[in-house]
């Protein structure tokens, strides 16, 4: 610091560089490396609940839930589970954009609704 500057501006370009320092490194700390085959773990959050048995019942009693779903909920909410937008959805199915999407949210709040009691 030297004299007759912005003190002000000084100690904000300070404090905004400890703040990027900061960012990146927890950024950085948060990195997942999968040692999986399948390199399935890598996009799941830590607290995916997946690793206990009671997560990885509660997400077989979900998919057969949707598997009970008639064709179609089934298919659009899987398609869009998988990663498929709702235009690629309308596309295969020859159905319109605004159907696809009702379809999608009412399988949600058929899901939500049977499982109510897991939030």
């Amino acid at each position: 610091y030297v004299d007759n500057t912005n003190f002000k501006g000084w100690v904000f370009t300070i404090m905004r560089n400890i703040f990027i320092n900061n960012y990146r490194r927890v950024s950085r700390s948060a990195t997942i490396i999968d040692q999986t085959d399948d390199l399935y773990h890598l996009n799941l959050s830590q607290d995916s609940g997946l690793e206990t048995p009671e997560g990885s019942f509660g997400a077989n009693e979900i998919s057969d839930a949707i598997d009970e779903f008639p064709d179609e909920y089934r298919i659009p909410f899987s398609m869009h589970v998988a990663g498929y937008k709702y235009n690629e959805i309308a596309d295969h199915m020859n159905l319109p954009l605004g159907t696809v999407k009702s379809r999608i949210f009412f399988a949600r709040k058929k899901l939500q609704t049977r499982f109510a009691d897991y939030r």
